[in-house]
């Protein structure tokens, strides 16, 4: 059984650590998500003229991908602030820069990106499914009398 003697002394704030820098991976990662999705289903569908059946899952899955891509050196960060260990019942001091930092030198960009294949891969495969699911709601809901 883990000691959680020293995360009580902090409270609440324990839950918030690395809440700066997921909060910016958030933000990041649905920005380019829903507009990657929405520019690359519009361009599959109306230009390519591929159905929408296949433009769908498609365009979700190439937009969690990317999403993933470009917000996963913040969640790599995140981790690393989260993962620090509470000594002496205080939070951890190391911040993300600090972080970022230290993953740099250590391991350049590779420690940015450490992990992202798989991650890639999933995303794809997930995204493509939700999306789908979504559209074809909207399409019963459209089309509910």
């Amino acid at each position: 059984m883990p000691d959680l003697s020293k995360s009580k002394s902090n409270g609440i704030k324990i839950l918030y650590t690395g809440h700066v820098v997921n909060s910016a991976r958030e933000g990041v990662f649905l920005a380019s998500y829903f507009y990657t999705y929405e520019g690359v289903r519009e361009v599959l569908i109306n230009r390519v003229e591929i159905i929408p059946q296949i433009a769908i899952p498609i365009s979700g899955g190439i937009s969690g991908a990317l999403a993933w891509f470009v917000s996963f050196p913040l969640d790599c960060i995140k981790a690393g602030i989260q993962g620090q260990k509470i000594e002496d019942g205080k939070l951890p001091k190391t911040k993300g820069i600090e972080v970022s930092m230290k993953l740099w030198r250590n391991k350049g960009l590779k420690g940015l990106y450490s992990g992202v294949t798989p991650t890639l891969l999933r995303a794809f495969l997930v995204s493509g499914s939700r999306f789908s699911a979504y559209e074809f709601a909207l399409w019963l809901l459209n089309h509910y009398d």
